[in-house]
Formats: structure tokens, sequence, C-alpha cells
């Protein structure tokens, strides 16, 4: 529990200060996340006799976080109109690594058997981890101080996590979905919803803005939060692990620790970029 805590404060420290600091700073974290979160998920394939296109996933990746950066780093007056350019360069990326991933399998010169399940899940860990986390990025560059829906995303997803974790563990007696994760209550479920609720507020407070449409913002990032954190137990149940990986002591891996987020940070993208300027909300 101790060494949770402090990998958890240490690591909430840094993303903090890069999320303040933006820019280049920002971008190079979530390449660097992207790519550690890729090489734990080809390593889970790998225990399944899986054949992952490591290289291909993590450069492909890597590059279109390049081209979101140049997109709106430089977009000055028009970063909605960056956003746009940077949403429909995400739509390209995935068709590009479509067209990849199925044209290296065949090319590979191996049995094609299981070929289809390769590209499968090959492209599944391209969206899952790849263009997820783009939204991460993209969130920091919607035009408000600070950096502030990126940092709303992130502490309430993250207040969601901790919360949960230690009412479950309390008083958790009902559980949320047995046959995919055992140990997650509905208790612990609605204690993360509070926490999240909690962290909407503050920040409401602190950033002096409306708390009807943060409140609604945080309940759509808790419900998607804790939908990503059961499609990661999906993943590690049907492979056969406890955790995606070790990287992080106390908490396992980068997936393990980002798999709420996943989720959530493109609906958090959507919700205030489209769904809250149709409906007038804020």
């Amino acid at each position: 529990m101790a060494q949770r805590v402090i990998t958890g404060t240490l690591g909430g420290i840094v993303l903090l200060a890069v999320i303040l600091a933006g820019g280049i700073w920002y971008t190079l974290t979530v390449g660097l996340l992207v790519t550690l979160a890729l090489l734990e998920y080809a390593e889970l394939l790998k225990k399944q006799s899986f054949r992952p296109q490591t290289q291909l996933l993590v450069a492909s990746s890597l590059v279109m976080i390049a081209f979101l950066y140049i997109i709106n780093q430089f977009a000055g007056s028009y970063q909605q109109e960056a956003l746009v350019k940077s949403e429909r360069l995400i739509s390209l990326s995935l068709l590009l690594m479509f067209i990849s991933i199925a044209g290296n399998e065949l090319l590979r010169g191996k049995s094609l058997e299981q070929g289809f399940y390769n590209v499968a899940i090959n492209l599944f860990g391209a969206v899952y981890i790849g263009l997820m986390f783009a939204y991460i990025l993209l969130l920091r560059y919607i035009p408000v101080e600070n950096g502030m829906y990126a940092l709303f995303t992130i502490l309430v997803t993250w207040a969601n996590d901790t919360t949960a974790f230690f009412i479950g563990t309390k008083f958790g007696k009902h559980k949320l979905s047995p046959r995919i994760s055992p140990k997650k209550s509905i208790e612990g479920s609605i204690g993360g919803l509070v926490g999240g609720w909690v962290i909407a507020v503050l920040l409401g407070f602190l950033y002096r803005r409306s708390l009807l449409p943060l409140l609604i913002l945080g309940t759509l990032v808790v419900i998607a939060g804790q939908f990503g954190d059961l499609v990661e137990s999906i993943i590690k149940r049907n492979i056969g692990v406890k955790d995606s990986g070790s990287f992080l002591p106390g908490h396992g891996g980068i997936l393990d620790r980002f798999d709420s987020l996943l989720i959530a940070a493109p609906v958090a993208y959507y919700t205030v970029v489209y769904l809250f300027p149709y409906f007038k909300i804020i």
C-alpha cells in the first residue's frame, strides 16, 4: 500500500507539472506513455502466441502525436480550426494504421494462420492505445486557461479510481461485474462518482466556472472511466494476468494506471467541444 501511495503521489506531481507546462513537455510525456503502453500490450499478445506489430504500432502512434503537436502548437488564434484538423488527422491515421497493419501481416512471409486475429488485435491496440492517448493530448489544446480540461479529466479520473478503490475495499458488498472483475463493487463505483464530483466542484471554484457543466462533465468522465477499467479487465482476464506490466510499483503497468483515462479522455473531449456548445451548456 505504501508503495502504491508513493508511486501515485510522485507520478501525480510530475503529470501535474507537465499539464501546466503544456507544449513540448506535455507532448513528450504523452509520447512516452504511448510507447510504454504499446510495449506492454505487445508483451500481453505474446503470452497468447499472437504476433504484435510493435515497431509499426509505436512508430505510427508517435508520428501521429508529432503531427498533432505541430498542428496545434502553431495554430495561434486559430485553435478551433486546429482541433478540427486534428480530428481529421486522427481519422486518417486510423485508415493508414489499418492498411499498414493488414499489409504488414500479409508481407510477413509466415503462415497466415491466425492472420485475421493478428490484424484485429493489432488494430485494436492502435485504436485503444494510440488513438485514445491522442485525445489526452488534444484536451490540453482546447483553448482555456492552463489546460483546464486536461487537468479536469485527469484529476476526476484519478479521484474516481482512488475513491472507488478505498470505498470498495472497505465497504464493497455488491459486485459490479463479477464475470469481468470480481473485486469491483457497486459501492466502490458510487464512491468513485462522489470522488469525481468533489474534484469537479473544487476545480469549478478554482477556475471560477459554473458548477453544473462541470458536474455533468465529471459524471460522464467517471462513467467512461469505470467502463475503461472494465475494458482492460476483459483484456487481462482473457490473457490470464493480474497486471498489464510492472513499470509502476504498487500499481502494475501503464495500462493499469491509465485504462480509465483512455476512454474518459475522448468522452471529455467531444463533450466539451461539441456536446456542450450544441446544447448551449457553456
